[in-house]
């Protein structure tokens, strides 16, 4: 019950569209499979701010148990397994200076248990174990995990047995409900390939949610979903970062992974939510250089809000689909956020697949379908729903003979958006010509997006921060996109007042 859409793909030729399905496509296990472990380079640079109202820590000032004995060597593998065995609330005291409890085997949690690391304890796998295990059952909500102020490394799933048995380097949640914190995980590993095998760092499996808040995902791998991956569990992430992670499989699914190069999330009525998120540099090698978000039955639900999605890849030079997100089957809000300067075969941004799908104050800009079409977004299905003040701007499809720089596809109306700088061989707006709602700007001419905005350079600056919590592009003072729109939404993606009537575009 995974991906409805294989690698490959149908595209158009010329100006005509092609039908979306999976190709039966035989690829063996050559070398040209085999997992890549080379570090993702890491941009230093990259900070969140809480810019979205973050978790509320557990108070741990009466704890069940205390590991450690106030000395580094006192903080045990065994202490802490026997802690654990218990639940309830526990802390360390492992002296003054960071510690680091190195593990042969998993710490099996059972009961309700929260475990608080101070901001100055490690957890270690070594390379050789999962470090935390959720043993609950596939339907039960219950226990809940809740993990604060931990770091995670060097944590390796098992091999061997179920595919959804292998995810989760650092923890894997089978059934429960888990909370993270303020932790970092870093260079935790699941195998790969595997068309099942999810979560470098964290697989939530069944059972009920996986709460993110404060926390940093860095150089984790997978077969899908290099941080995270869940199956039918609701997710909420908030003022987090996931970077340099990789969906090490290939084909996709059905086939052998490589979808979520961040996260991987596939199931049912499942809710999902990002807010305050950056997920940047980060790699797949099938589906979503970013994001992978599947809802089987066209019953989930995803609101995203002042999150960014940058500079992602999908890795194989003659196949592969979305570099930032692949969102199939959902009810969809993209809100104050921007897609940037992701890259993949088939379409560079956003694929939005049989999906309603509400857009507003989004930057969609500077992505790179290098293959085939749809530089900034790739509608099938189609989907339903509008494009409401976005800016989609200098998004390319860079192949010969391709199409739609900037949507590629038909479906989703549109309303107060500009759309320039879009380059493709063919038809470097638009491949369909679209429902429009009025106020919308368009530059350069040709393969208009809808058959009534007006075709004049909007003049807007350079993609880079301007305030607020993600990257955007400002029209000039004197730009003609200024007072074009109507029923505009009361703020920016800057978080700033709209004028009435309102600047076409993102931001006013």
């Amino acid at each position: 019950m995974k991906c409805l859409l294989c690698t490959t793909v149908g595209f158009i030729a010329l100006m005509g569209i092609g039908q979306l399905g999976c190709n039966d496509k035989s690829k063996g296990t050559s070398d040209d499979h085999s997992v890549d472990t080379s570090p993702i380079p890491i941009d230093s640079d990259i900070q969140v701010e809480a810019v979205c109202e973050s978790l509320a820590p557990i108070d741990v000032s009466s704890p069940t148990t205390i590991v450690g004995d106030g000395t580094s060597t006192g903080c045990t593998e065994a202490s802490l397994r026997s802690a654990a065995s218990v639940g309830g609330v526990i802390v360390f005291d492992c002296g003054a200076e960071p510690a680091t409890i190195s593990l042969t085997e998993p710490i099996v949690v059972t009961a309700e248990t929260v475990i608080d690391g101070g901001g100055t304890v490690t957890l270690d796998g070594n390379g050789s174990t999962r470090i935390l295990y959720l043993d609950s059952a596939y339907d039960q909500t219950d226990p809940r995990l809740t993990v604060q102020h931990l770091t995670f490394v060097n944590g390796f799933a098992p091999q061997g047995g179920d595919d959804t048995a292998m995810g989760g380097g650092a923890i894997y949640r089978d059934g429960g409900s888990l909370t993270v914190m303020d932790c970092v995980f870093q260079n935790n590993r699941a195998p790969s390939p595997g068309q099942d095998i999810a979560g470098g760092a964290i697989y939530a499996f069944g059972g009920g949610d996986t709460q993110i808040s404060d926390s940093t995902f860095i150089g984790n791998s997978a077969s899908n979903g290099g941080a995270l991956g869940s199956l039918n569990g609701d997710v909420t992430i908030i003022n987090s970062v996931f970077q340099g992670n990789r969906a090490s499989g290939y084909d996709g699914n059905p086939g052998h992974g490589g979808c979520g190069g961040a996260v991987y999330q596939d199931g049912r009525d499942e809710v999902t939510s990002l807010c305050g998120v950056t997920i940047a540099n980060n790699e797949a090698g099938a589906i979503g250089g970013a994001y992978f978000r599947v809802s089987n039955d066209d019953s989930g639900t995803m609101t995203v809000a002042q999150t960014t999605f940058d500079n992602n890849t999908v890795t194989p030079t003659d196949d592969g689909n979305a570099g930032g997100l692949y969102l199939q089957g959902l009810q969809l809000s993209i809100a104050n956020s921007t897609v940037s300067r992701n890259r993949a075969f088939y379409n560079g941004g956003l694929w939005i697949h049989t999906c309603h799908a509400v857009l507003t104050n989004v930057t969609i800009a500077e992505n790179t379908a290098t293959g085939s079409n749809g530089g900034g977004l790739w509608l099938s299905g189609p989907p339903t729903g509008t494009l409401l003040n976005c800016t989609i701007a200098n998004n390319h499809s860079i192949a010969e003979d391709q199409v739609a720089g900037a949507i590629f596809g038909a479906g989703l109306a549109i309303q107060n958006t500009v759309i320039s700088g879009n380059t493709a061989m063919w038809t470097p707006g638009c491949s369909e010509t679209h429902e429009d709602l009025g106020g919308n700007i368009q530059w350069p001419d040709g393969a208009l997006c809808t058959g009534a905005l007006s075709v004049i350079d909007p003049q807007l600056g350079e993609l880079q921060d301007n305030g607020g919590a993600t990257d955007t592009m400002v029209p000039a003072v004197n730009s003609p996109a200024r007072g074009v729109g109507t029923n505009c939404p009361p703020t920016d993606q800057l978080g700033n007042s709209r004028s009435d009537p309102c600047t076409a575009g993102a931001v006013e």
